[in-house]
């Protein structure tokens, strides 16, 4: 048993050299780039002190008790935490070297508490929660109708979620976008897909994007087309949809300022050849109402628009 404890005692002492090279290690890592303004406002002072403060009194506690691995363990740590809250003081950084000691410390105190929360709000926040706050907003904006159970609905998100939500800012949009209103919907739709969300919470926004166009107990015409639209379409990226989407639109530019024009318009829009010459493939779409309707707002703009049933791609 002696010898046990002997054996143990010894690689207590040996540990210590894994101690002094991970406390190394850390503040190697910051030490370099300690004059970086950046660096030392990711340093958390607050956090280190939380840590050198039971530190202090665990060294205490092994010093009183002989406890020598423990008490040099201890020492270690708070010589690294004491380093990390000066780096975090931006004592290094240049353009904070006139200010007093306890300036810089307030300073960074006063930063640390304003982002203080960021961590825990992240958590409750889904992924993509700008884009869908703005998926909502196009859609309860879509029949140029903001209803005040629409904007009381998405604004409960928005606090929930800690984002903030310009009102004023969707209703130009909207009013600026009125005659591709539904493009431009669709396609927002289409960004956040891109973010690969989970299916769980795609699945919450479809309960969401119906609740939201019932909400003011009036569906419009223009609410339940893109509704139908994007329910298939949010289906489809969760694999839940044997529904293709075959309605496939194509705009046939007449001349090259139409061609100037319409790569200005959608600058990654795919240029396909079509019988009796080429045509920019806009997108495909689950509903013929809808395909109808993105025609219609491109027509609205000046372009022949076709509307076709299928793989516009095998068209030649």
């Amino acid at each position: 048993m002696e010898l046990f404890k002997s054996f143990i005692s010894t690689m207590a002492y040996a540990s210590l050299g894994f101690s002094v090279a991970a406390a190394y290690l850390k503040i190697n890592k910051i030490w370099k780039r300690k004059h970086i303004a950046e660096v030392a406002d990711s340093v958390s002072i607050m956090g280190n002190v939380f840590d050198i403060i039971p530190l202090s009194f665990f060294a205490l506690n092994f010093l009183f008790v002989a406890q020598w691995q423990g008490m040099i363990d201890s020492i270690i740590w708070i010589f690294a935490g004491v380093l990390s809250v000066l780096i975090g003081s931006r004592l290094w950084v240049q353009v904070d070297r006139n200010k007093t000691f306890w300036t810089r410390v307030k300073e960074a105190l006063k930063l640390e508490k304003s982002e203080v929360g960021y961590l825990a709000t992240s958590f409750f926040r889904p992924s993509g929660g700008e884009l869908i706050l703005e998926i909502f907003a196009r859609f309860a904006y879509i029949d140029q109708d903001l209803a005040d159970r629409e904007k009381e609905l998405i604004q409960s998100f928005a606090d929930t979620w800690h984002l903030d939500i310009d009102w004023e800012q969707h209703k130009k949009l909207a009013e600026l976008e009125q005659s591709v209103s539904f493009i431009k919907t669709r396609d927002t739709v289409a960004r956040y897909l891109k973010t690969s969300p989970p299916a769980e919470q795609v699945a919450q926004l479809i309960d969401v994007l119906h609740a939201l166009v019932k909400v003011d107990e009036n569906v419009s015409d223009q609410e339940a087309l893109i509704l139908g639209e994007v329910h298939q379409f949010l289906l489809s990226y969760m694999d839940e949809s044997n529904i293709e989407a075959k309605f496939t639109v194509l705009i046939a530019p007449q001349n090259r300022d139409q061609d100037t024009a319409i790569a200005a318009l959608l600058p990654n829009i795919e240029k396909i050849a079509v019988a009796g010459g080429s045509g920019y493939l806009v997108g495909s779409y689950y509903s013929q109402d809808f395909a109808e309707v993105i025609c219609d707002q491109y027509r609205a703009l000046g372009f022949l628009t076709i509307d076709l049933v299928g793989d516009a791609t095998g068209i030649a």
